[in-house]
């Protein structure tokens, strides 16, 4: 009878030693249910003039900057536009979360085109993200244009990032002049297309490194992006641009100079928490 009763006496002691530490475990391990936001910055950056591998990418600044490319070329920019869509998060397993109704137009000259935000992420710690630069081709090929209003305001032809004449969205605007030719000459690049050949939409997919994006319920984390310029002409398909007669239309240069972009331009600065 002594043994019983004691017994009993530890279970009852124990009971509630149990249950504390299962509670503790539980409020230490990180909530995953839920969605949360993941914010976005993009600053986008040139190379420093007769520094290029010395000095880390100096900030755009539009009619000031002097970007050199590796062979030293030089030249400035005056309009700096582009599409980000499709945004994916992809987490260390392989899943991956697909964004639905992301397009976003960067515009250097408007500030506060420079940051969004993705709502309604599911939580989770994600090791990757990768998107369209520029927009994909059921929108910018199948839709009515005067359609995109509210969250795909965007895509509207006013921002003038619009063929109407060829019925498909610029994807990247850059327009400048080259200053290392004498005299200097005008530097344009209109980068659109999406059908065969002339298919000019690439998917960029910038490394998170050894960093994750934690998405929580009560967090709102920040993927701070840089955007070099210079890459239009630095990749898998180099441009001499003293050789350069600019690039206004759909076509082969459109594409190498898409594919130029998608391979190297995005770099991620760093992850904020918050």
């Amino acid at each position: 009878m002594k043994n019983r009763t004691l017994s009993a006496l530890l279970l009852i002691v124990a009971a509630p030693l149990t249950l504390f530490s299962s509670c503790k475990k539980d409020s230490d391990s990180p909530d995953t249910t839920g969605t949360g936001s993941v914010n976005f910055t993009v600053q986008n950056v040139v190379p420093a003039a007769n520094i290029v591998g010395v000095q880390p990418p100096q900030p755009l600044v539009l009619n000031s900057s002097v970007a050199v490319t590796p062979t030293g070329e030089t030249f400035t920019v005056k309009t700096f536009e582009y599409y980000l869509s499709n945004i994916k998060f992809t987490k260390s397993d392989g899943t991956t979360y697909d964004a639905p109704d992301t397009y976003f137009l960067v515009d250097q000259a408007t500030a506060k085109s420079l940051s969004f935000t993705v709502p309604n992420v599911p939580s989770g710690d994600y090791t990757g993200v990768s998107f369209i630069v520029g927009v994909d081709a059921q929108k910018t090929g199948l839709t009515d244009p005067i359609t995109f209003t509210g969250k795909f305001d965007a895509l509207n032809p006013a921002y003038n990032m619009y063929w109407t004449w060829n019925s498909g969205h610029i994807f990247m605007k850059m327009e400048g002049t080259l200053t290392s030719t004498n005299p200097t000459k005008p530097l344009t690049c209109h980068i659109g297309g999406y059908t065969g050949a002339t298919n000019a939409i690439v998917t960029a997919a910038p490394s998170f490194g050894n960093s994750k994006l934690a998405v929580r319920a009560n967090k709102a984390p920040t993927i701070a992006l840089q955007a070099n310029v210079v890459k239009l002409f630095d990749g898998p398909n180099p441009v001499t641009l003293s050789n350069f007669t600019g690039a206004h239309m759909p076509g082969t240069q459109s594409v190498q100079i898409a594919q130029n972009y998608g391979a190297g331009m995005f770099t991620v600065k760093e992850i904020n928490a918050n």
